[in-house]
């Protein structure tokens, strides 16, 4: 049965190798016909604010500055369009994942100096020996629920029936015990980690795959950054499954990072104009995109999100705002090649979940035969000195 695992997993990875061109090459035809609509879907979203929103505004503008303008949306275009294929979209990717690794690596040793500290300080001084220290005391400090930190309330403090006798600490031995707890946070953090990446592997199991987070700074995580893993944003597909799910995850990411930044350059200059309303932040745009904010229905291409201002600064205050946000979804709907190239590709995405889970069903099975092989050879082992007492 262990060759048998191994031999399906082996078979799983070479057809799964050989489907990888016709993905790249999906990929690949998709960004093309996106590029060739993207300028008419930029003009076409800046006309409707420009003679439905604004008109007055742009009527008044001089002939040269509208023209200006025109040139501007075809030199913003065109260079996003440069930026717009598998290799430059991957390259993101590996920068995002660069930087994302960086900031939670700095934001979990913030933490881990912080429960160290903050245990240092409530550490009680040493005591005489045999004294008696009746603290029962959790080992986080009160400062880190003040932070908003997901850690345990503190109990409160009654005493203790069975209190227990501290030993003095020097320094060496405090130091001893410092390095101790260190070493038992990273391995809480470290079993936390296991954890949530055991959850990542159950719901590819259930026909999904976890999305890379848009932004390291947006959650707080207990578990410990695992190390960088360039396959995943390479600029070829890698061989295992699993993996393919992730790089496809980072290629969608960065392609709409791509056209979030084309529709707040493209918002600047309409700001400059007085074609615009207002100008949203780039995170706020990223909060619509990860639908953590609820937005208005608009046209193809446009962003409209209420102002909750009106109530504070009158009735003249504007209650809203309308600005431009290229999605794959309102490009998708306006230009029917594109859908078309869409539908290939989550056929793709449905073929490459089966692969995966069957992928990850044959891991399991080889770990546990090997779990079993290696319990026997143990037993096996720890018996034969019986048999050669006998």
């Amino acid at each position: 049965m262990l060759e048998e695992a191994q031999r399906q997993i082996e078979l799983l990875l070479q057809q799964q190798e050989e489907l990888a061109p016709e993905l790249y090459r999906d990929l690949a035809l998709y960004l093309q016909v996106l590029r060739e609509g993207l300028l008419q879907a930029v003009q076409q979203a800046c006309f409707h604010l420009a003679t439905q929103v604004v008109p007055e505004r742009y009527n008044q503008l001089p002939p040269e500055r509208r023209q200006a303008f025109q040139q501007r949306l075809q030199e913003l275009v065109k260079r996003t369009s440069s930026l717009l294929t598998v290799e430059q979209l991957m390259g993101l990717a590996a920068q995002q994942q660069r930087r994302d690794h960086r900031r939670q690596r700095l934001q979990q040793q913030r933490m881990l100096d912080a429960l160290l500290q903050g245990d240092e300080a409530e550490r009680p001084q040493p005591q005489p020996v045999g004294s008696v220290n009746l603290s029962m005391d959790l080992p986080i400090s009160a400062d880190l629920l003040d932070r908003g930190l997901p850690v345990l309330a503190q109990p409160e403090h009654h005493g203790s029936a069975n209190p227990v006798e501290q030993a003095p600490l020097d320094g060496t031995e405090g130091q001893e015990q410092g390095n101790a707890e260190q070493q038992l946070l990273q391995s809480l953090f470290q079993m936390a980690s296991e954890g949530l990446q055991q959850g990542s592997l159950d719901a590819i199991d259930q026909g999904s795959e976890p999305e890379p987070p848009a932004d390291a700074t947006a959650t707080f995580s207990l578990t410990p950054t695992a190390e960088l893993d360039s396959r995943v944003t390479a600029a070829s597909l890698p061989r295992d499954p699993l993996l393919q799910l992730r790089w496809w995850s980072h290629f969608d990411r960065s392609l709409r990072r791509r056209l979030r930044n084309l529709s707040h350059a493209v918002n600047v200059d309409m700001l400059r104009l007085g074609l615009a309303q207002g100008l949203l932040p780039m995170n706020l745009l990223d909060a619509v995109l990860d639908g953590q904010v609820e937005a208005l229905p608009a046209p193809a291409n446009l962003l409209r999100v209420p102002l909750p201002l009106g109530q504070i600064l009158g009735p003249a205050a504007p209650t809203e705002v309308l600005t431009l946000l290229l999605r794959n979804t309102d490009l998708e709907y306006e230009q029917p090649r594109l859908r078309t190239c869409r539908k290939r590709l989550e056929q793709r995405r449905r073929g490459l979940r089966t692969m995966a889970k069957r992928y990850r069903s044959w891991q399991r099975r080889l770990s546990a035969f090997e779990a079993e092989d290696l319990w026997f050879q143990d037993h096996a082992h720890n018996q034969r000195p019986a048999v050669d007492q006998a």
